[in-house]
Parts: C-alpha cells; structure tokens; sequence
C-alpha cells in the first residue's frame, strides 16, 4: 500500500493555529464541566484561563529558542512565526500548570481538587492541540515505511517533504483522546482530592515519552536525553507525588 500523502501543510499557519485554539476552548470548556460536578465555581476557569495560555504559549516558545537559539541568530524574528514549529511542549505544559496553581493561591481554592478538575479537559485539549501539529507538519516523526506512514507534499508544511514518516503527531493524539475516556469513565470512582489528577500525570507521561520514541524531530539537547524528556521525569514524579500524598491522607 503507498502511504498517505498529506497537504495540509498549505495550511500550516491557519490550522495550527485552529487546532490549537480549539484545543484550549475545548480544554476550559471541559474543566468548567468538571469543576461544576465537583462543587467548585466553574466561573473561575474563564479567569485563570487567561493566565494558563499566556504562560502555555510563551514559555514553550521560550524553552526551544533558549536550547536552540543557533537556528534563530540570523533573523530573531524568526522567534515570533510559531507557525513554523519550534515549542517544547512540556515546557508549556509544566508553565501552564505552574501559572494555574498560583492563580488559585491567589484565589484560596483548593488546589488539588482543581488540578482533578483540570485533568480530563487537559488531557482533550493535548489531543486536539497534537492535530494540530499533525495539520502543520511540526514534532514529525522518523522516515518508516509502514503502509500508514505519511507524506507531506506541500512547501509550506513544516516537516520534512516527500519522505515516508511515523504519524507521530496521530499517535500522540490518540494517547491523550484514550486517557481523557479513561479517566471520564473512572471519575466518580476516585474520591481523595489530588488522587485523580496523579492518576492522570503517571498514565500519559508514560504513553507520552512512548510515542517521542517515534519523533524524527526531538535533538538531545542536555547531553544524551532531550529537555522534553527532562520535564516529562518531573512531571511523571509530580503525578507519584499526587497519588501517594492522596493515599496517605485518606
């Protein structure tokens, strides 16, 4: 079987940044969901989500221009056309989480019982945000020639063209699409607040790291691993953190 040829990258520009927007919309939409079932003022998602995008966008931008600013000396301008790839995702996702907690200090709400609220609608918006990079060609995966390899075609995608790849980006979706049914399905049987959301961080960082192994794109930047790796440990170990400290207080 020949392998799928894509053109979306025609449309790098448009549906990264549809993709991506509807991955946030979808994200806030679902945790004022949750928030509500969990007697929390779901309100208030409209409020911090301001601040979780903020830091989610320009800290994963930050991240990647600080470890490969090399690519980036000749024109800096560069450092603003996010359509053309370049975020470290978990550097985003780590800031977001960061951006969320201090805002509900700030607020006196309940951390851990937001962080469970937060956890599904996180875990849909990962997915969603990764068509997003499945649209534009970024985080592309290394040459296969499995008969579901894909091919962009377009000069304006911004993986490489005309080479046979892993859809890493749809396998990555796909995680995060399995761990948002997982935990809507397993929500009404976890009680401790906290206990939820470390369910969530050690079940996707796993499958996460997994699929990276398929990323034609990742550099090891700190030595032999990469930064991706380095704060998918941390989160991993924050989700351990969660679930233990949970388990002990019930």
């Amino acid at each position: 079987m020949h392998p799928v040829l894509i053109e979306f990258g025609h449309f790098a520009f448009y549906s990264y940044g549809f993709f991506v927007s509807a991955a946030f919309l979808l994200g806030m939409a679902w945790t004022m969901r949750e928030a509500e079932i969990r007697g929390l003022d779901h309100r208030l998602v409209l409020d911090a989500g301001f601040y979780v995008i903020l830091g989610g966008i320009l800290c994963s931008r930050l991240v990647f221009v600080a470890a490969n600013f090399e690519m980036y000396s000749d024109d800096l301008l560069d450092i603003l056309r996010l359509w053309k790839g370049g975020v470290v995702f978990m550097g985003g996702a780590v800031s977001s989480a960061l951006m969320l907690i201090v805002f509900l200090h700030y607020k006196k709400q309940p951390v851990a019982k937001w962080l469970d609220a937060a956890a599904p609608g996180a875990a849909l918006g990962i997915g969603v945000g990764w068509l997003g990079c499945l649209a534009s060609g970024c985080a592309y995966g290394k040459p296969t020639d499995l008969f579901w390899s894909i091919t962009y075609t377009h000069p304006d995608a911004v993986g490489p063209l005309f080479v046979a790849m892993h859809p890493v980006q749809a396998y990555q979706a796909l995680a995060a699409f399995l761990c948002f049914i997982f935990l809507v399905l397993v929500r009404n049987k976890i009680a401790e607040p906290g206990r939820f959301a470390g369910l969530f961080l050690t079940i996707y960082v796993p499958l996460r790291m997994a699929m990276d192994l398929f990323r034609g794109d990742l550099q090891p930047e700190l030595g032999i691993i990469s930064i991706n790796q380095v704060l998918g440990i941390a989160v991993f170990v924050t989700g351990v953190v969660l679930l233990k400290r949970s388990v002990s207080s019930s």
